[in-house]
């Protein structure tokens, strides 16, 4: 056999190298995984082209309270098998979660009767939200009706080596996961995904119905934000001791994407508190809304009263911990938004936006 000529190994390196690249593009970059899972193509001769993530499904581990099911009995692996499964991991206060409620409502709708099984996995981010009570309201003030089970103490959440809310992971009828996705988004191809696992299992599926429109975020510039001390950032000011009441001088115009306050305010891990009537908040943000997730110290009303831009304020009551949303804007610019306290004892956790 003749040596290779300099411009033949230069051409062999590059289709080496070119192989190498569409090699990779079989692995998900979003794709955790789960301990001794492995990513392969899907078996030959399946209608799907969806790789085989891992083998099998996580058991749900650490699960305190299931809705939804028969006698609120638990949901297996086992007793899933055969069916599409997607495995949404949640928490009621979180925005991003709730606005894959109408995604997961409709597939629950259109393709429960075809074989898939939705789970929803509540795994609390805040206390409060690992509180059943405050679960349940949630789960019927949205009409959520597939399967949801309380992982107050991320038992299924580690199981599944999971970091977001929300997240989805969707396995087929032999309990293989198929495919994953993380945030928002991607419904056309979800969607997609879970009818491709639907007729593997030979179900002949009508047309698609219409699609789930994916929310607009070129508005949204201010991120989340959190108020503890845990997490807390954008704080214009020095964080008083944990559990102890301090009095604050508020800024006249917060900066851009900051928060500051005024009156007496208690520190804690997890929240601010409002210790003081008249006590007064104030955010500067860009997006189309702000949503505070807030609640009442001891879950009676509380009245606030909330202006934007210095304008006219309205009133609002706060009692269950919850999300509310305080203020829309119809130009999506920046704008000050101030929150004045009027009765005693109110807990800001966090603010996100739409």
């Amino acid at each position: 056999m003749s040596k290779p000529t300099s411009a033949a190994l230069v051409i062999l390196a590059i289709l080496t190298l070119v192989a190498a690249i569409i090699a990779s593009w079989n692995v998900p970059d979003s794709f955790h995984g789960f301990p001794g899972s492995s990513v392969t193509t899907s078996a030959t001769g399946t209608t799907s082209d969806l790789p085989v993530l891992a083998d099998k499904m996580p058991e749900f581990a650490g699960i305190t309270q299931w809705w939804n099911t028969p006698d609120g009995a638990p949901l297996t692996p086992a007793k899933l098998k055969g069916q599409v499964v997607l495995v949404d991991f949640w928490t009621y206060s979180c925005v991003n979660c709730i606005r894959t409620y109408p995604f997961l409502k409709t597939m629950y709708d259109r393709y429960a009767q075809d074989g898939l099984t939705i789970v929803g996995v509540h795994t609390p981010e805040f206390a409060f939200e690992a509180d059943p009570k405050n679960v349940g309201n949630e789960i019927v003030k949205n009409g959520l009706k597939y399967p949801v089970a309380l992982d107050p103490k991320y038992g299924t959440w580690n199981a599944y080596n999971n970091s977001y809310w929300p997240a989805e992971y969707l396995f087929d009828r032999q309990g293989r996961l198929r495919r994953t996705h993380f945030g928002e988004g991607e419904y056309d191809q979800s969607e997609a995904a879970i009818r491709s696992l639907l007729t593997e299992g030979s179900v002949a599926l009508p047309p698609a119905g219409p699609a789930v429109p994916t929310p607009d975020f070129s508005n949204i510039k201010t991120g989340e934000t959190y108020f503890g001390l845990g997490r807390g950032d954008a704080f214009m000011g020095v964080p008083g001791d944990v559990g102890v009441d301090a009095t604050y001088q508020i800024a006249a115009r917060p900066e851009p994407d900051r928060w500051t306050v005024g009156g007496t305010w208690q520190f804690q891990p997890e929240y601010v508190q409002a210790d003081s009537a008249s006590a007064v908040f104030r955010f500067s943000v860009q997006a189309n809304a702000l949503h505070l997730v807030l609640s009442s110290v001891d879950g009676s009303d509380k009245q606030i009263e909330i202006s934007i831009d210095g304008g006219a304020p309205r009133k609002m009551t706060i009692n269950s911990p919850t999300l509310y949303t305080v203020a829309t804007f119809s130009d999506g610019g920046r704008h000050v938004v101030q929150v004045k306290i009027l009765d005693v004892g109110l807990r800001f956790y966090a603010a996100t936006f739409s």
